[in-house]
């Protein structure tokens, strides 16, 4: 890369204020060369030819001098140069790297929501799977359904046999008890003792018997009674 206009300002003005070499008392390098090459002229125009002779190489030395620094000076510049372009473009390569780290973590950011939300409904897949393995099958179910059915059907047959057994035992111990409150109203007459006072059709065994009113009820009174008992 071709120095630039500020680079050879500042080249000039190193060899206008400062020395090529290290030493106090040196001169600057375009001094140095004005001096010689006046002194050149000097010796041509004053007819001192070996003197022009002996000034001839030690300014064309000085010229080259000067060249060859200035030639390391627009080499190091271009090297400078080269370096600024390869830092440079270093540079937009890490910015770039940069940006594709930034854009592959919030990839991986969304990749790992997807993730947890993956995971989060397979979980709840497991729960509701082992809830429907804890269920019976449709057969077992079905099974009991069936037995459950028979049982309710048993139930209400005993219901209705208990009903109809209940309703006779009622319509007994009904008659049972009118067989007791006509006899308390015989008893309570206070009929002589040989009088005969004939039951009631339902409370006596026989159909025409008859009992003395002082005597005990019939052995067939008895064993009704004992049965409502």
């Amino acid at each position: 890369m071709a120095a630039t206009a500020e680079d050879e300002a500042i080249i000039r003005k190193r060899y206008l204020t400062q020395t090529v070499l290290g030493t106090a008392n040196a001169l600057p390098p375009f001094k140095k060369l004005v001096k010689k090459y006046l002194q050149f002229c000097a010796a041509l125009q004053g007819g001192g030819t070996e003197e022009a002779e002996r000034l001839h190489p030690e300014l064309l030395a000085d010229l080259y001098a000067i060249q060859a620094h200035m030639d390391r000076l627009r080499a190091m510049s271009d090297a400078y140069a080269r370096e600024q372009a390869a830092y440079a473009e270093k540079q937009a390569q890490l910015q770039a790297s940069i940006a594709q780290a930034e854009r592959d973590i919030e990839e991986r950011k969304r990749e790992l929501a997807e993730a947890r939300v993956e995971l989060a409904h397979k979980q709840e897949y497991e729960a509701v799977k082992k809830q429907i393995m804890q269920v019976p099958a449709r057969s077992a179910t079905l099974a009991e359904q069936e037995g459950a059915r028979r049982e309710i059907a048993d139930l209400q047959q005993q219901s209705a046999a208990l009903d109809v057994l209940f309703d006779t035992r009622k319509q007994q111990f009904a008659g049972i008890l009118a067989s007791l409150e006509q006899l308390q109203r015989y008893i309570d007459r206070d009929e002589p003792e040989e009088s005969v006072v004939a039951l009631p059709e339902g409370a006596a065994g026989g159909g025409g018997e008859g009992v003395g009113v002082g005597a005990q009820p019939s052995q067939q009174q008895q064993q009704q009674a004992m049965q409502v008992g």
